[in-house]
């Protein structure tokens, strides 16, 4: 069952919730805490159960050895060893212990496990499916995604931003980018790459699915019609690039007419049909033709043939060239 892996992250303050920590009873029987003495687990818990929303907390060392049926020595080689192992991170003054506990560390350790890959391809093929899914299972598919080396305090803030600003199925889709992005790209750091996707999002004010689509669906019209331009690969089509074709299939407000991408590209098509000593700039195409179709409201090829015939002059040809001022990236 989804969920049934391992689940270790302190995501305190999640929509108003206490403080938690999930463990799956598959991962005890996958052998999470295999290795581990009695004495070192009895310590860990106590630890933790002692510690704050941050994990870290401080504990005198006569009290763990009061709460513990183990020797004073043994109890201070047991915390050296889960000190090594990367869990547990303490410094002693005199009888205090401070100390900083680091799940990741168990997380990872628990990854390396035999078979543990394909749990985790298993889990996140199931998270991507079409079923509803919890917030714990999306939080868990970030993580794994993201494979950290150790949750610090900044990754798990910007977790519970993500969690807190986005639709759920907007989150499984950002697992899925990245994921994919992974699977082409090995070499690829996922968090830059999250990072990044997120910023955007934020930028053009995405936070549910539908808003995605709409996104998505512009963003390939828009390269569709650089492509019509000459435009043959996405690097190429700069921000100011973008601005501009945006503006012949998209609306700022009812006096402003969004033309269909069929139109926009039949401008396009026309605009270097009609232009003989070189190919039109995107301003010369928007002067002499998209606003002219804006203006007369085309819904189609057709009507757009129309409005172009019934123009009482032509427009004079564009000899400058490209208009490199317009589209400079400063």
């Amino acid at each position: 069952m989804p969920g049934e892996e391992i689940f270790l992250f302190d995501f305190h303050n999640q929509r108003g919730t206490e403080n938690y920590i999930a463990l799956s009873s598959s991962a005890l029987k996958n052998g999470l805490f295999a290795g581990w003495t009695g004495d070192q687990l009895a310590i860990f818990f106590l630890l933790l159960g002692h510690c704050g929303s941050s994990l870290s907390g401080e504990i005198n060392l006569g009290k763990l050895k009061d709460l513990l049926p183990a020797r004073p020595e043994k109890i201070e080689k047991d915390l050296s060893d889960l000190q090594e192992t990367g869990v547990v991170e303490f410094k002693k003054t005199g009888d205090l212990i401070s100390y900083q506990i680091f799940l990741s560390a168990l997380d990872h350790s628990y990854r390396e496990a035999p078979g543990t890959l394909e749990q985790e391809e298993r889990f996140l093929r199931e998270l991507l499916s079409g079923r509803p899914v919890s917030e714990q299972e999306l939080v868990k598919g970030l993580v794994m995604i993201l494979a950290p080396e150790k949750l610090t305090d900044r990754l798990r803030s910007e977790i519970e931003e993500i969690m807190t600003t986005f639709s759920p199925e907007t989150v499984k889709e950002l697992i899925r980018r990245v994921k994919k992005a992974i699977e082409d790209n090995p070499d690829l750091k996922p968090l830059p790459y999250l990072r990044g996707i997120v910023r955007e999002w934020h930028k053009n004010g995405i936070t549910t699915y539908e808003d995605l689509q709409k996104a998505d669906r512009l963003h390939r019209e828009t390269y569709e019609l650089a492509m019509e331009f000459g435009i043959s690969r996405a690097w190429e089509m700069t921000p100011s690039h973008k601005e501009i074709l945006h503006s012949w299939i998209t609306s700022k407000g009812s006096d402003d007419h969004a033309l269909s991408v069929e139109v926009a590209r039949w401008a396009i098509q026309e605009a270097i049909r009609s232009k003989r000593d070189g190919r039109p700039s995107l301003n010369y195409i928007d002067r002499n033709f998209i606003q002219l179709l804006k203006k007369a409201r085309v819904s189609d090829i057709e009507e757009a043939r129309e409005a172009l015939q019934q123009k009482e002059t032509t427009p004079p040809e564009d000899s400058s060239g490209w208009d490199y001022d317009k589209f400079r990236d400063d």
